[in-house]
């Protein structure tokens, strides 16, 4: 065997050796690429799934919150229309607005929704907003005054005996139920005489704020923002 033979017979075996070492040095590299890009697209998934679950639950908030404010400014089946009507209507209407930012929770919640709605929807929602400003620079006291009866009716509600058998606990918080409720009316008199609102316009604009949040919810908007 001469010297030719010999070192053509040894480099074969290296030649595979390297040659296999190569494949598998490039496979882990592959793997660890496709790992790392697997890991990279669940990431992303991620994040999309709880952004969506982000803005359904925001605009699932915008539509409750929208709907209160709807129900106060809307007239009321049965009931005759004229000036006293429209008077509680004005009342009930701003005193939901009241409640609206709050319902939307504040401004944490409000930003929240400035994020993931859509362009139509938060074109709506800041209308709404700006006449919850202005309601609230006009009315604040008589809105402050409501506030406070609605909270101190809850608690006298609550702290109520369970049965009537203790009798003066009974009639105790009954009577300061009724004179919570006859100061509440008066704010509410007070509120609805004083205010201009314009409640047909409201229900109109909450109308319109429900159908774009309702289509915004199906992804009827797409990429638009």
């Amino acid at each position: 065997m001469n010297w030719l033979t010999v070192i053509t017979t040894g480099l074969v075996p290296l030649a595979s050796v390297i040659s296999t070492a190569t494949v598998a040095v490039w496979t882990k590299r592959i793997d660890a690429q496709s790992k790392r890009e697997d890991r990279e697209q669940a990431r992303v998934l991620d994040y999309e799934k709880r952004a969506a679950d982000d803005k359904k639950a925001v605009l699932k908030g915008l539509i409750s919150a929208t709907l209160h404010v709807r129900r106060g400014a809307q007239a009321l089946v049965g009931v005759e229309v004229n000036e006293a009507s429209l008077e509680r209507r004005r009342a009930e209407a701003v005193r939901e607005l009241y409640d609206f930012r709050m319902r939307l929770g504040l401004d944490d919640g409000i930003a929240e929704l400035m994020i993931y709605a859509a362009k139509p929807v938060r074109d709506l929602t800041d209308l709404l907003l700006d006449e919850w400003d202005r309601q609230f620079r006009e009315h604040g006291y008589s809105l402050a005054q409501l506030d406070a009866c609605k909270r101190q009716l809850a608690q006298t509600v609550a702290s109520a005996p369970a049965s009537e058998d203790d009798k003066v606990a009974y009639l105790s918080g009954h009577q300061k139920w009724t004179a919570l409720k006859q100061e509440e009316t008066t704010w509410l008199d007070r509120l609805g005489e004083g205010a201009d609102l314009d409640v047909d316009a409201l229900v109109d604009l909450c109308d319109r704020t429900l159908k774009a949040a309702h289509k915004d919810l199906r992804g009827g908007y797409g990429n638009e923002y």
